[in-house]
């Protein structure tokens, strides 16, 4: 009886797993790539930003009821605050890759990123 370290089925199993990382490393790398950040208020854009041309904090203050703040730095969008209840735009956290998206339905304002990228990926 021969002593084998690895079969078929562990060899497979190696191969199969080593490819899943690397395209789980590579598609994580290409979706970070930025877009555009697209601003709407009450369906109407009102500010559309290259968030790789995005290198300092740029402030939005769209007139909105209630009142929020969105902010634009180092190739991220996000809601800063809301004068809302509930606060669910500003938990979202910080937008990057194309198919983000927060809402603030209170002051009907949508911040979303548009742009190629991977649009299968599950996280």
């Amino acid at each position: 009886m021969k002593n084998r370290v690895f079969g078929k089925v562990d060899l497979i199993l190696i191969a199969a797993v080593t490819v899943c990382a690397l395209l789980f490393i590579f598609m994580r790398g290409s979706a970070s790539d930025g877009g555009t950040a697209v601003i709407t208020v009450n369906s109407s854009v009102i500010e559309e930003l290259n968030l790789k041309e995005i290198k300092e904090r740029t402030v939005i203050t769209p007139d909105t009821d209630p009142k929020v703040t969105i902010v634009a730095e180092n190739g991220e969008i996000y809601f800063e605050s809301s004068e809302c209840r509930d606060k669910i735009c500003v938990r979202t956290g910080r937008l990057s890759k194309p198919g983000d998206t927060a809402v603030c339905l209170p002051a009907k304002t949508v911040v979303s990123i548009t742009g190629s990228g991977p649009d299968a990926i599950t996280y």
